[in-house]
């Protein structure tokens, strides 16, 4: 613990107990407020007495009440500080900052009557500050105990900083910058704009009409937020978090992440479970499980991840592995930047359909029970390379593999084609004079060996059918 000096009434001093170097600093900057003061004779200090206090008349700037007591305070009038403490030795003694056992006497103090524009707090008491702020901008410090800040039913700009204590804030409706210590705070917002940033593990509640961003620190914490929030989540342990409709969350370590409205957006998270009431966009995460009810946009995503989603778009990044479910289409491309790493697409549980477009590198892709339609050797900008891929179509409706003219070149393996009736393989825009004639040139290049057809296409590209051995033209098109 370090002590802070504060210039009080009657030529003497207050010291204020704090923890840490972000308290120490803060309480720091408000002692040089009042020493500053000081010296031009700008501040008038007065000793606060049990029960009501009125403002002195003073021409001063600064008016600051002095409480060294615990008890029950009330404050009206044009008080412009307030400091909580210890009393001290006389101002430039040689005893002023020697240090003084902590004042261990709770503190409340009603500032609803002040009417002064703005009001500076300062606040270290071991057993904690009750504080009831008014109709007025403030900062409220309180480097120790557990504290309660209430600004409820009133508006005001407010920035609340607390230690480690396990401290209760009620925001005033209006812009809050709050940072709560490490312990179990209970922190509830208002309308207007709250910029929180959580050490502890926090219950933070926000309300419709405001605009919220929350940073996670300590995680453990539980964060319901409304419409239009912004949450981070930078803890390596995991957190509840729920937001409402246009919220977006960033980061975030096994932490459970529900959008509770029509839209999200959700990035760069690391093992966190995902569920969406309506449409969410998720980017670059890792090792995810989400559940969606409405559309998925799932982009530059890594790892182990299952997808539940009404239906999705998946863009492909390197070292994927998903299991994917949904109810209508999926749509798979390998197309992100620079990826020519593996991917794995395992969509044989989905109730829906899979579009899946290969690209550079190795995918391999199991399709649903569904009729699915497969295109190899894709061509995407910053992400070309041969395709080596392995699909495996399923035993349900027909489905469709192949290519487009100007494919990329590879080794594709289709691994059920005999498995569904009507499963076909194309060539489309090649635009051949002759349709019969292109297919027959195309099954001229088979090769058949361990039961398995191999043809030969364009562009250095070879396709397999394993357990085929009698491919026939009315399974190919060439248009």
């Amino acid at each position: 613990m370090a002590i802070v000096t504060v210039v009080g009434s009657s030529g003497m001093t207050v010291q204020v107990t704090v923890e840490g170097a972000r308290m120490q600093t803060l309480a720091s900057s408000y002692a040089a407020q009042i020493l500053g003061a000081v010296a031009t004779g700008d501040v008038t200090s007065v000793d606060l007495a049990l029960g009501t206090n009125t403002s002195p008349s003073a021409t001063t700037s600064l008016v600051q009440g002095v409480i060294t007591t615990g008890g029950a305070f009330s404050m009206a009038g044009n008080y412009s500080n307030l400091v909580i403490g210890t009393l001290g030795a006389e101002f430039n003694s040689a005893d002023q900052d020697l240090p003084l056992t902590p004042n261990v006497k709770a503190v409340t103090v009603d500032g609803t009557g002040i009417t002064a524009s703005t009001l500076s707090v300062l606040a270290g008491d071991m057993e904690g500050v009750t504080f009831y702020a008014g109709n007025y901008n403030g900062t409220f410090v309180s480097t120790m105990g557990n504290n309660l800040f209430d600004g409820r039913n009133h508006t005001g700009n407010w920035t609340i900083a607390t230690g480690d204590g396990n401290d209760t804030i009620y925001a005033a409706a209006g812009t809050n910058n709050i940072r709560a210590g490490e312990g179990q705070n209970l922190i509830t917002l208002s309308t207007g704009a709250n910029f929180v940033a959580s050490e502890g593990q926090d219950t933070i509640t926000g309300v419709e009409n405001s605009s919220d961003t929350v940073t996670i620190l300590g995680g453990q914490s539980v964060v319901t937020l409304q419409s239009n929030s912004l949450v981070v989540d930078s803890a390596l342990a995991g957190s509840q978090i729920t937001v409402g409709i246009n919220s977006t969350v960033f980061g975030g370590t096994g932490s459970t992440v529900n959008f509770s409205s029509s839209t999200g957006t959700i990035v760069g998270t690391v093992g966190d479970t995902i569920s969406a009431a309506g449409d969410l966009e998720v980017y670059h995460g890792s090792n995810q499980s989400i559940s969606v009810s409405g559309a998925l946009k799932f982009i530059s995503g890594t790892g182990n991840t299952s997808i539940n989603a009404g239906l999705g778009t998946i863009w492909g990044a390197n070292d994927l592995r998903a299991t994917v479910n949904t109810n209508g289409l999926a749509l798979f491309t390998a197309n992100q930047p620079n990826t020519t790493g593996s991917q794995y697409i395992d969509a044989s549980s989905s109730k829906g359909t899979l579009e899946a477009w290969t690209g550079a590198g190795n995918n391999t892709i199991i399709g649903t029970s569904g009729s699915d339609h497969m295109v190899f050797g894709t061509q995407f900008a910053n992400s070309n390379g041969d395709s080596f891929a392995t699909v495996t179509g399923g035993s349900g409706a027909a489905n469709t593999f192949g290519v487009l003219a100007g494919h990329n070149g590879g080794d594709i393996t289709i691994t059920d084609f005999g498995s569904a009736a009507g499963n076909m393989f194309f060539m489309y825009n090649y635009k051949p004079a002759d349709a019969d004639k292109a297919v027959q040139a195309l099954l001229a290049t088979a090769t058949v060996s361990g039961g398995n057809t191999t043809l030969q296409l364009d562009n250095n590209m070879k396709v397999t059918f394993l357990g085929v051995t009698d491919l026939k033209a009315s399974s190919i098109v060439i248009s």
